[in-house]
This record gives structure tokens, C-alpha cells and sequence, in this order.
């Protein structure tokens, strides 16, 4: 943390990329970084001001109750941002095979304390006083940059460089392939949301999507690494990333923690143990010879330009 840093300088990086393609690996390495101000869990907001458009965005600003239960009711119903005021589980009901249980240290005085100061109008402002409050209520630290994922494929951190100067992202990609085998298992652990033909069809169309958002993203404020470079040579790429970002290198970039505590992965075929390589050479289990052939024909271009052959 640099001298004098306050709340008012959190600047906003946001993790995203397609789901089971490695956001919690790569967010998790940012717990006990001491320049990251580390908010647990996934958060909405720069979803939902991409639904509104960047034009638009002003309305959700506008929005916002005077009355603060009313304004905390409505953070909590759309997990605006993470849900840190609960503890964090893992379990095979939420599509994991690890099962962890990470208590919050969470204060509701502190966040009520902080939510209830004096802000500024903007998105700049919206967001500093959010993630202020929500590192207040955990009892964080000011540091330099907070952190937040949304396995959008992009979007969020679409939205976050439009309406943000200072916003920075992280997108992390992942063979299509392995992505949607993982994602497919996942969702039959959980008995919900089961990846049949018309959900692989709109997820597909997700990957393009991300596609096209990183294409017409500021290259100077983005950066796109891969699962696979990530799990093969961890230093390296983390070494990358920290540059980057004009972080110092610690060695907790190699260490996925929650809260300081152990981190056994989020895998739907088997528990992981720090960087694993042993996900990305995982064979096709939960996709039909049928599918897998739809991802690689659909997905032909995609691969092809990130470098994923079979």
C-alpha cells in the first residue's frame, strides 16, 4: 500500500472471461496482495450498467433511495457487489467437488458508517463508494486498487472501461472445449441450469460476444492471458500481470487464498492444490462426441486465434 492512500483511490480492476475458464483461480491470487483491496465473491454492478448502455448508465445512478435500508435491500437482492457480509461456501450443491467454508468477518455498523458518508455524483464516484463501504464493512484496509470478478464473458469489464477511465481488466481465457466441459459437469452437480443443446447454443454466442468486446477494448487499460500459460508457468505470468499493473510482485500471486485461508479450488472433476496444470490436460468428460464437435466447428475461429488446436 503507497502512503496516503485512501478509499477515494480505489481503482476498480475487474476479472472476468467465460465461466470455468479459471476468474476464481486468477482472482483468488489477488487475496493478500498488499496493494488489492480484495472483495469476495462475484458482483453485478458493471453487468447490469452494460445493460443499460453507456448512455443510460446516468438512470441507475439516479435510482438509488435516499433511505438507506431501501438502498442496502436492493445492493443485497442484485448482489450489486459481492455478497460480503456472508460467509463463503463451497459444496457439490453449488457445482464443486472441493467443499470449503470460509467465515466473514463482516461488520454491519461499518458498512452502514461508510454508506452513509457524504459521495460525489459520477460513476467514478458510485464506484469508490460502493467498494469503500464494502471494505469498510470487512474491515479492509485503503489500498490501491479493489478487486472484483463476474464470469460475464467480458462484459463487465466492457463496461467498466467505458464508463471508468482509471477502470483496468484482466480477462482470462480458456480452451472452449475444456470451458464448457467443466461448466456442463458443473451444472449437473448442481442439478440446475443444465448445459443442454439450447445453453450451449447461447453460450457459444457468449464466447463470440467476448470476442468482440476484446477486440474494441482499449489494449492499453486490458489484459487477455490464458489459462493454460497461467497453470504452465505461474511466476512468469504473474510476474506479467503485476507489471502490468504497476503492482509489486509478492509471492501471494502464486498462493489462491480466501481470506487468508487455503483455497481448494472450485473444480467439478477433481480438487486442485495451489496452480495445477492438471485441469488443462484433462481430457473431455461431460461433452458428447456430438457437442465437443459443435464447439470446435462454431468455435473454429476463436480457437484458432488464441492458439487452441487438438
Amino acid at each position: 500500500m503507497k502512503d496516503g492512500t485512501s478509499m477515494t483511490d480505489l481503482t476498480p480492476l475487474l476479472i472476468s472471461g467465460a465461466p470455468r475458464s479459471g476468474t476464481s483461480l486468477l482472482y483468488n491470487l489477488f487475496d493478500g496482495h498488499p496493494e488489492v483491496t480484495w472483495l469476495v465473491n462475484e458482483g453485478y454492478l458493471f453487468e447490469y450498467l452494460a445493460d443499460l448502455g453507456a448512455d443510460r448508465a446516468h438512470l441507475f445512478e439516479a435510482a438509488l433511495p435516499a433511505d438507506l435500508d431501501a438502498l442496502i435491500a436492493g445492493l443485497r437482492d442484485k448482489q450489486v457487489m459481492p455478497p460480503m457480509h456472508k460467509d463463503y461456501t463451497q459444496s457439490l450443491a453449488r457445482g464443486s467437488v472441493s467443499e470449503v467454508h470460509i467465515a466473514s468477518p463482516w461488520s454491519e455498523e461499518r458498512f452502514r458508517a461508510a454508506l452513509a458518508a457524504p459521495r460525489d455524483r459520477g460513476m467514478s464516484a458510485l464506484w469508490r463508494w460502493l467498494a469503500a463501504a464494502y471494505a469498510a464493512g470487512e474491515g479492509q484496509p485503503p489500498r490501491r486498487y479493489a478487486v472484483m470478478k463476474s464470469p460475464d464473458f467480458g462484459k463487465s469489464i466492457a463496461s467498466s472501461l467505458t464508463l471508468l477511465p482509471e477502470a483496468r481488466g484482466l480477462v482470462i481465457l480458456r480452451d472452449p472445449l475444456r470451458a464448457l466441459d467443466s461448466l456442463k459437469r458443473s451444472r449437473e452437480l448442481r442439478g440446475e441450469k443444465l448445459v443442454t443443446w439450447p445453453q450451449l447454443a447461447l453460450a457459444v454466442g457468449s464466447f463470440l460476444d467476448m470476442a468482440d468486446r476484446l477486440e474494441a477494448a482499449d489494449p492499453a487499460r486490458l489484459l487477455v492471458l490464458r489459462y493454460e500459460d497461467l497453470t504452465a508457468e505461474p511466476e512468469q505470468t504473474m510476474r506479467g500481470v503485476a507489471d502490468r499493473l504497476g503492482l509489486a510482485y509478492a509471492p501471494s500471486l502464486l498462493e489462491p487464498t480466501m481470506r487468508g485461508q487455503h483455497w481448494p479450488g472450485i473444480s467439478s472433476f477433481k480438487p486442485t492444490d495451489g496452480i495445477e496444470t492438471g485441469p488443462a490436460d484433462r481430457p473431455l468428460q461431460a461433452l458428447t462426441p456430438e457437442e465437443a464437435d459443435y464447439v470446435r466447428s462454431a468455435l473454429h475461429e476463436f480457437r484458432e486465434r488464441h492458439g487452441y488446436r487438438d
